[in-house]
């Protein structure tokens, strides 16, 4: 089976959790076809994985080059600049762009809207230079007159919306990118990497599957918060109006734990085509091993950044050094920016822990982490559904966690001499208990907590489970198809609202 897979900022250039599960599922699943759409922030990025024989990789950088011919070789480029004329542009762009406008610019616009538009705006780019189109000054004019327009987006001034145009050419540039015939088209995001995946289902009649790790439209709105007004507003509108296109459009939404899917519910998915497929873990890549010997050792594994709320666990871990002066904290994984990584270094030396605090960095070898330590502790104030717990439960390691996302998922009601294993996110000192109490029990105690935990990864989070509920949704969706796929045309333009209905 033929699946086109998109991703964004993930796989296979950067390292991450949403990039393991591509891999993994990639991997799990070679007797299917995978051509991965990879949108990226720039064409300049190394590869992080290296992929099997049944994968292609299509990469779709949105900055730094101006033609998307610059990485897609498309033939017929240059007849496509040629006959973009500024009559044609008026004629068969602008119109799509006024409704394309309408619904981003409009609260509570119509989606099937912005999917007419979006349509029409990809077979113009199919046909035509939209990098001409969109630096027309008549494509100009129409969005500078619906702004001005408007009373809440007139007062964001020249800059914002000068911004805000020259992001749309990016943002829109991966419906430029031509698509292959495919069985399934499948998007790790409700984004921007959703566009060329419901561009397949437009073009070749492909059901979509939607697979949320994070619930895109907050994660954009909380990266908004700190905008000026103008800019936030604009681009609000911009991600709202295409993360529900994207829910409109799938056929069955897959959120990695049902966290999401409460999410996805109050955003207007009905609850009968959401299906929850946790993550999984290779288990034979983490067996369990015998504590290890010496002073207590709490362990962290995960990106050192705001977000896993670091400065929390360093302030807890003070906390229990104060009952337990003979603790260790070990953090394993990358620094996402050099400015964080100082701070929590800064942060120690206040709480004069430095002695006890080491960052380890990077690891290609999670379970030796695992190995070291007797209790795991992850203190995120947002997740859906992380490796680093599903992993240390595989290890037989008590958890110590934050309530955030699927974690209480994944965990269950394991708890450690009578103390719950989860917490409130940025608590130190509800931290510091359950640290303290899980250190507090005996060994045989932290064993069978671990074993529990064990057992129930075994039963609900295993690679195998993972991708067996993956191989029977595609082949449910494609009518459970053995042969082949055909090698289909695109559909003509006029046929596609009618598959998308």
């Amino acid at each position: 089976m033929r699946i086109y897979l998109t991703t964004e900022g993930t796989y296979p250039y950067v390292l991450g959790g949403v990039s393991t599960w591509t891999d993994m599922l990639v991997r799990r699943l070679q007797h299917h076809y995978f051509e991965v759409g990879a949108v990226v922030d720039n064409p300049f990025h190394r590869l992080a994985f290296s992929s099997p024989e049944n994968v292609r990789i299509h990469p779709i950088p949105l900055w730094g080059l101006e033609l998307p011919e610059e990485f897609q070789r498309q033939p017929g480029a240059w007849r496509r600049s040629w006959r973009t004329s500024s009559r044609l542009v008026h004629s068969e762009f602008v119109p799509s762009w006024q409704r394309f406008l309408d619904a981003i610019t409009t609260a509570n616009a119509d989606t099937g809207d912005l999917a007419d538009a979006l349509r029409a705006i990809a077979h113009f780019a199919e046909n035509y230079d939209l990098r001409k189109a969109l630096s027309h000054a008549g494509t100009w004019d129409e969005l500078a007159s619906r702004l001005h327009g408007n009373p809440i987006h007139a007062r964001s001034g020249l800059a914002p919306t000068m911004l805000f145009a020259r992001t749309l050419y990016r943002y829109l540039m991966p419906l430029a990118v031509p698509t292959s015939p495919c069985d399934i088209a499948h998007t790790t995001a409700a984004g921007l990497c959703a566009l060329p995946a419901i561009m397949s289902k437009y073009r070749y009649g492909a059901p979509l599957v939607l697979t949320e790790h994070g619930v895109y439209l907050r994660e954009r709105l909380l990266a908004l918060s700190h905008e000026p007004i103008g800019t936030k507003l604009l681009f609000t509108n911009f991600y709202r109006a295409v993360v529900e296109l994207c829910y409109q459009e799938a056929n069955v939404v897959a959120p990695v734990c049902a966290y999401n899917a409460t999410w996805e519910q109050v955003l207007g998915v009905a609850p009968e085509r959401i299906r929850v497929i946790h993550n999984g873990v290779e288990a034979e890549t983490h067996v369990p091993v015998r504590e290890p010997s010496g002073p207590p050792t709490i362990g962290f594994v995960g990106r050192i950044d705001p977000l896993k709320d670091v400065v929390t666990l360093i302030r807890a871990f003070a906390r229990l050094r104060g009952r337990r002066p003979d603790a260790r904290l070990r953090l394993w994984g990358p620094a996402t920016s050099e400015e964080y990584l100082l701070h929590c270094r800064s942060i120690s030396a206040q709480l004069g822990v430095t002695d006890a605090v080491t960052f380890e960095g990077p690891t290609t070898v999670p379970a030796r982490a695992y190995a070291a330590c007797h209790v795991v502790v992850l203190s995120s104030i947002s997740e859906a559904f992380p490796y680093t717990v599903i992993e240390a439960m595989l290890a037989a390691r008590p958890v110590v966690a934050t309530a955030v996302g699927g974690v209480s998922e994944a965990v269950g009601e394991a708890d450690c001499a009578g103390t719950g294993l989860l917490v409130e996110p940025g608590n130190p000192g509800a931290m510091a208990h359950a640290v303290d109490a899980v250190l507090g029990a005996s060994v045989s105690e932290r064993a069978k907590v671990g074993r529990r935990l064990r057992q129930r990864a075994l039963g609900m989070f295993t690679a195998e489970r993972f991708a067996g509920r993956y191989d029977a949704l595609y082949r449910e969706l494609a009518g459970d198809q053995e042969t082949e796929p055909a090698v289909a045309e695109p559909r003509p333009a006029h046929e596609l609202a009618r598959l998308a209905s």
